[in-house]
Formats: C-alpha cells, structure tokens, sequence
C-alpha cells in the first residue's frame, strides 16, 4: 500500500496527503468523536461478556446472534470509515475479495469465516487511519484497560459469584464452540479456564491457584493477548512519555500474573529486549520473522509432530508437522481441507492461500510510519503476529483483540481525516489555508454553511444585504 503521510512531502500524493485533506489537532477534533472511539474499543473487548451475561441470565445466545453483535459493532465504524476513501487500502481489499472468489470456484466451497477474518483487521486498522491520534488512541486503551481489570479482580477474588453470572461453559457450548462434554458439565468455565493436573500454573502457583482469570475476554489465552497489545503500545512509546510506558506495562504484568499466558510472558519479554536493544532500521528486522518461525516448524515437525503433551515445545511439533501435509492445492487455498485449530500457519495458508497472506503482509511493512514510535509498534506487531501463529489457529482473528491491535496500527499513521464543522469553517486559520490550496471548494462551504447575517461595505457604511434570505 503506498501511503504517505503528514510531512512526507508532495512526492507521492495519496489519500493521505495534507495539502489534499489537511489534518486536524486533538485539540480541534470533535469531543463525541473521542466518546465513540472509547466506545467501540470498550465494546469490542466486552461484548462478548455482555452476551455470555445474558445467556447466563436466560437469554440465550446463539452463534447468529454472536455474528450480529459483532456485525453491529463493525457497523458503529462505518461513519469514520466514511470520512476518507483509502485507495491502497481498497486496491488491496478487492486483490483479496477477487482471490478468495476464485478461490471459491475452484474448491467449490465458500468460506465465510475468510471474508470475515479479513474484514475485522481491514475494517479497525481503517478506522485507526482515518482518526490517527495516538492520544485519543492511548486514552481508549486505558479506559479499556480498567474495564478489563475491574472484570478481572471480580473473577478472581469472587468467582462463585461471578460465574452465577457469567456462566461461561454454556456460553461456549450455545454458541457452537464447545461440545457439552459429560465430564465437564460441573464447571463454568472455559476449559483453560483452570490449569490442570500435572502441568499446573506457572505464575504464582500457590498464591493464585489452577484458576486462570479470563475477565471479559472468557478466555484467558484472550486476556493474555490483550496484556502483550498493551505492554506493545507502552514500549512503543518515546522516552517522554516514560509514566504512560511503565502504566501500560505494568497493567500488562498484572493481566499476565492473572491469566497465566506463558505466550504473554515470552512475547512480552521478547518486546522489553528489543525495546533496549533496536532502534532505527533494525526495527525493520521483524519482516523476516514469519519465514524464520516457519522454517523452524517445518524442521521441528519433522520428528513426527507427536502431540505429547500440552508444552509449548509439543504445540510447536503438532503445528510443525500440519505443515508437512501441504501440497499445491492447499498452499493456494484451492482446496477444502480440515480446520487447523491450534495450528496458525497452517490455518493462515489454508484458508487465504500463500499469496494473499504475502499480499498483506507486505503491505503492513510498506505503511510510512512517520516515526520510530509507529515503526516500534508495528514491529512488536510484528512480533506478536509471528509468535500466535505459531501455537493458535483463531485467537489472531478474534474481534475482541485483532480489532484492537489493528485500530492502534492505524493510529500510528498520525494521518487523520479531516473533519468539517462549523467552528473549522469560521476559524481565520481555515480561512487563510483554504484559499491558498481549496478556494472554490472552502468559498462553496462558506456560502452553504455560514449562518451569519451578510453585509456589503457601501459608502465606507456596513449595511445588511438585501437580496439575499
């Protein structure tokens, strides 16, 4: 995608040109814009919450219903999507729109899933463009956070309560993903929701238990993604903002503990290394990341891919050896073959083909991120991205932390669409700018939108005009 952004200079003009759409300041942004954006980032972490509450409360929730919640909340994004047309990010979209249809005709078989998979990252990181403030984008996050940890000390310190409430097994089992398995028909929770015999938790054992706090997320592995989002964004910011840094990392910490995510603590400790360690086009290392992780797979499943235990050395062996049983067909996503659950890379290749996969992922590498602030975060992004492929098939599509993760890539674009009002429209510097580079455009709006009296200079006297209403 080749975007330019503020400052880039009027080499390479694109939708985000400022001398075409002018960007805003935070202070001139609309206050009910920042309210919305808090609360499509708060509902997209919660929603699945409130509707296990309702289940729970003898509503239930049904896998459609679970597609409308979530069609309504990429709805609530529609009018900021609006406000500026982004044609690398649409010249993509219909390349994947026209591969995932021929795809379709060859296998005879149509993957909804795909489509949507693909619409939560495009439909966030769009938005994120279109806003383009890492304040507003920090503020939505920490406001989310605290949702999060409130849910989360409440399961924690009160979870018979809590699940009276949030009767999570059932949730899972309405909704289509979880069989009602006899044996575990006396919990409420998810089925990683506690730690089980043998292998037992790894943070804080005798403190905290075999529970595993999930929070609004109902699962824990999400709450552990969402904590290495957040310690991303913190490190990625500048040394300035040091306070900001250390609350969003140790907020990180705090869900890690919680959740037990021994993904979480890796990724996150990987992030605090690079942090002290890259800077300048090293960040651009990560780009190789993937080919590096798949070839260490391919080389681990060779040994036959034996699932002996729940280790991260035997995920890594079972989705190693998914591998090996790819051939032409499958690499292009031109055949029908059998989910791969907790294998990433074979679901990722499977389900979009080899060449959209390498279609998107260059196109996250080509954004002009202006600073090293936004090449940090989409590194760590980067990061985050090769690491969960390697051990979950779904959690790297899931609305409540994809969407998220990708409104912030978006943010660090510090491009935003431009927003007209009328406090803009009567500002002299609006005025001065819109004559140098949008005259007829600017005088047309003042002439449909100023709501002042017009008056005409006659005779060195002001007098109201006459002939207009």
């Amino acid at each position: 995608m080749n975007y330019s952004h503020a400052g880039a200079g009027n080499e390479s003009k694109s939708a985000f040109d400022p001398t075409i759409h002018p960007p805003i300041s935070d202070a001139a942004a609309h206050p009910l814009d920042d309210r919305i954006i808090i609360s499509i980032l708060a509902a997209t972490a919660v929603y699945q919450a409130v509707l296990c509450l309702l289940n729970t409360q003898g509503i239930p929730v049904s896998r459609a219903l679970l597609g409308l919640s979530e069609a309504l909340i990429l709805s609530a994004c529609l009018p900021f999507i609006t406000r500026r047309l982004l044609p690398g990010l649409i010249t993509v979209i219909l390349l994947c729109a026209a591969m995932f249809c021929l795809q379709s005709l060859v296998s005879g078989a149509v993957n909804i899933k795909t489509f949507r998979d693909l619409a939560i990252p495009l439909c966030y990181f769009w938005v994120g463009c279109n806003i383009g403030r890492v304040q507003l984008a920090s503020r939505a996050l920490i406001w989310t956070i605290w949702v999060v940890l409130f849910m989360g000390l409440l399961e924690l310190f009160f979870l018979d309560q809590y699940t009276n409430f949030f009767d999570i097994f059932s949730y899972y089992v309405n909704t289509g993903n979880l069989d009602p398995v006899q044996t575990y028909n006396t919990t409420k929770l998810q089925l990683n929701g506690t730690r089980p015999e043998g292998i037992g938790r790894t943070l804080l054992p005798e403190l905290l238990g075999a529970h595993r706090v999930s929070s609004v997320f109902l699962e824990p592995v999400s709450l552990g993604n969402f904590a290495t989002i957040c310690a991303a964004w913190g490190l990625s910011l500048d040394k300035s903002e040091l306070r900001k840094t250390l609350f969003f990392v140790v907020m990180a910490i705090v869900m890690i503990v919680i959740s037990d995510s021994r993904f979480a603590l890796t990724t996150v400790s990987l992030m605090i290394a690079m942090r002290l360690s890259m800077y300048g086009k090293a960040l651009y290392l990560p780009i190789l990341a993937p080919f590096a992780a798949i070839a260490l797979l391919v080389a681990i499943g060779e040994e036959g891919g034996k699932f002996m235990e729940d280790s991260f050395y035997g995920r890594l062996a079972l989705s190693g050896n998914a591998l090996h049983e790819f051939d032409i067909p499958m690499l292009f996503a031109m055949k029908v073959s059998s989910p791969y659950a907790d294998m990433g890379y074979a679901h990722l290749i499977s389900a979009f083909g080899l060449p959209v996969t390498l279609l998107l992922w260059c196109s996250l590498w080509l954004l002009p991120m202006p600073d090293e602030q936004g090449q940090r975060f989409r590194a760590f992004a980067a990061i985050y991205i090769t690491l969960i492929l390697c051990v979950s098939g779904y959690s790297l599509y899931a609305l409540k932390t994809s969407g998220i993760l990708w409104f912030l890539i978006g943010c660090c674009l510090k491009s935003p669409a431009p927003v007209r009002n009328r406090t803009e429209l009567h500002s002299p510097t609006h005025s001065h700018s819109s004559k140098n580079s949008q005259s007829v455009h600017a005088g047309a709006s003042h002439a449909e939108l100023n709501l002042e009296p017009l008056v005409l200079d006659v005779g060195h006297q002001i007098r109201r005009r006459t002939d207009v209403n």
